[in-house]
């Protein structure tokens, strides 16, 4: 505790040195709220309407940099009705799409969604080029806080081209920049978010080179931050502080809610990973003060400090809240969400792609008049000739989008299930465990013990697929550094597997039996290969085996053929139709939705054999169950 004072009250000194040399540089400090509504009221007593619109929109401003964001909902409805009514048509848009972001912020999605798609529409209906800028401004802002960040990107690079050359650019393009390096820096990719940084600070340099205004200090300070956060991602802390440094300057200066907010963010983020886990507490109590909306980030942070600290009640009871907050994107309402955005913004592109079709066709009817009757003719049938070829692409696209976004849903409620499931399990065991007034007996804890170990093996199981799976696609090959016997790797499959627990005669209860077969070569041969693969990849296969074989015999053939050794398992199970041999080792499918599994195992499995110069592949010839076979080069 008097750690904690002790870093707070230098921090309250530091604060005063910073306004000490706010006083020295004498800048003139925002208007407050209540000199812009004594403002609005002078220009509307002279019929000034032009500046009374100004006036206005610095309001809207103001309330957004001081982050009182409900205030901030309730104000645009009434200043968009003025705007609107005065027919200042950017300031309407400006304010509406602040509003929007504010109603996300609040946590209130789907009325976002609602008023950017009015807020579109509405705008291409009175063809202005601020209005749709703004709607694609808040589409990207949606699908960023969404974690889309592809998508996010793309919606912000629309919205660049459409601002650019508009008065006061470098602020609107700042903007892009810096929710283009929150999208790289949710994906981690901090090499590409520093360049970003270089790109962004060349910009305002020839912009606005070193004009001391806020809006000019909002941008530096901005840009510094997304370079400390890149600094940090590569773990180059000294030139993390330089950046912060220069970021706590500018945001002093400013001082506004809104930039001490991502400041003092930012500053807990650099002093975790510094390992100061005392001061990140500090700053991340700095930011809950600065504002009342939700910040999971800052949250998880605040969790992570205290955790660190040895509170962990303190920390669990931020967790608790997190996770439940965060479960809610696998929900029902989270995907309809994120499917009307995407809906909305596909729709959005399709009608401008029909808009420039249009206006091509027009061109081309209109130089047709000049032409002969035959070139008229030749030409027609050759537009709807390559129109037919467009439509067909677009239907396929279109049945594959639709198949990927199944199979992602699926995906996702697997992957739901396969934690939450053993989740559940360790809860209840943990309360039991815990319980003051439960009496155990010694077999009774061990049995707890080994459930709560096969529980935890489970999910560890599920996130080492979910790692693996990002590399499935890759093309680089896996360095084969061991030299092992084959018997070394079944031996070792079999135990990762533990197909002898479901299976006679390791479980007399079982009605599945288990052997291996190895012919004398391959029982005597050794690999140069990878080992922790090879047995990962054979292990998957008999686990397969076993899941879906509930009578009859899983046997595991050892065969040599020529330079490579053929590892076969073959079941009785339920088997495989021979049309979807293929398809089984494609992301995310399973043929059976009522089976545990997450269906990406196969897709991991021939992805690693391939990488390793082997093959994976389901033998079609076997009709009893299914037969896979793992071949591995040997040197």
């Amino acid at each position: 505790m008097m750690k904690r004072l002790l870093i707070l009250t230098i921090l309250l000194i530091q604060w005063f040195a910073l306004y000490a040399e706010q006083a020295e540089n004498k800048e003139v400090p925002g208007a407050t709220l209540a000199e812009i509504e004594q403002q609005i009221a002078r220009e509307q007593k002279a019929g000034n309407v032009e500046e009374e619109g100004l006036a206005r929109w610095r309001k809207m401003d103001l309330l957004k940099n001081l982050s009182l964001t409900e205030k901030q909902v309730e104000e645009a409805v009434v200043q968009m009705e003025w705007f609107r009514k005065h027919g200042q048509w950017d300031n309407y848009y400006r304010t509406w799409q602040l509003k929007t972001n504010a109603l996300s912020a609040l946590g209130k999605l789907k009325q976002s969604l609602q008023e950017t798609q009015q807020m579109l529409d509405d705008a291409k209906e009175r063809n202005n080029k601020l209005g749709r800028a703004m709607a694609y401004k808040q589409i990207g802002v949606i699908y960023l806080n969404m974690k889309q960040t592809d998508l996010a990107v793309e919606a912000l690079q629309d919205y660049a081209e459409l601002i650019k050359g508009e008065e006061g650019d470098y602020s609107m393009l700042s903007s892009v920049y810096y929710r283009m390096a929150k999208a790289y820096d949710y994906d981690k990719n901090y090499h590409k978010e520093l360049r970003l940084t270089n790109e962004w600070l060349d910009f305002l340099h020839t912009k606005v080179g070193k004009v001391k205004v806020a809006e000019v200090r909002e941008c530096y300070n901005a840009c510094y931050l997304a370079r400390a956060a890149a600094y940090i991602g590569l773990d180059q802390l000294e030139n993390a502080k330089m950046a912060l440094d220069t970021a706590e300057h500018h945001a002093h200066l400013i001082n506004r809610a809104l930039s001490l907010h991502h400041y003092y963010k930012m500053r807990a983020r650099y002093h975790l990973a510094e390992g100061e886990a005392a001061k990140a507490l500090v700053y991340t109590d700095s930011v809950s003060m600065m504002t009342n909306d939700k910040d999971d980030h800052a949250d998880e942070m605040k969790a992570l400090a205290l955790l660190k600290l040895g509170r962990s009640a303190e920390a669990a009871h931020i967790y608790q809240r997190l996770y439940y907050d965060k479960d809610s994107i696998f929900g029902r309402d989270a995907r309809q969400h994120l499917d009307e955005l995407n809906t909305l913004f596909q729709v959005d592109e399709l009608e401008a792609e029909q808009q420039r079709t249009r206006f091509r066709y027009t061109i081309i009817a209109a130089a047709s008049i000049v032409l002969a009757l035959l070139v008229l003719l030749l030409f027609g049938w050759r537009s709807a000739l390559r129109q037919k070829r467009v439509n067909e692409k677009l239907r396929i696209a279109n049945e594959q989008a639709k198949a990927s976004s199944k199979m992602k849903t699926e995906f996702i409620r697997n992957i739901s299930h396969e934690i939450r499931t053993p989740l559940n399990i360790l809860s209840g065991f943990t309360q039991i465990l815990t319980s003051s007034d439960m009496e155990l007996g010694e077999e009774e804890k061990l049995d707890i013990q080994q459930k709560v170990m096969e529980n935890a093996d489970r999910i560890t199981n599920v996130v080492d697929q979910m790692l693996e799976l990002s590399d499935a696609s890759s093309e680089a090959l896996i360095e084969r550094k061991d030299l092992t016997d084959v018997l070394n790797i079944v031996a070792q499959a079999i135990e990762h597997s533990k197909i002898a627990l479901h299976t006679r005669p390791g479980n007399p209860d079982s009605q599945v039996t288990f052997e291996s077969i190895a012919d004398e070569t391959a029982a005597s041969m050794t690999l140069h290969t990878n080992k922790l693969f090879a047995v990962r990849t054979l292990a998957q296969l008999l686990e397969n085996a076993v899941k879906f074989t509930s009578e009859g015999s899983i046997k595991l053939y050892m065969e040599r053929a020529d330079n490579k050794i053929r590892l076969i398992v073959e079941d009785t199970g339920i088997g495989i139709p021979a049309d979807q041999a293929e398809s089984i080792f494609e992301e995310f499918v399973q043929l059976d939705a009522f089976t545990d599994g997450t269906g990406i195992g196969l897709t991991v499995a021939r992805s690693i054999a391939q990488r390793m110069g082997g093959d994976l592949w389901f033998d079609t010839s076997y009709t009893q169950g299914a037969r896979f076979v793992f071949e591995l080069l040997k040197n």
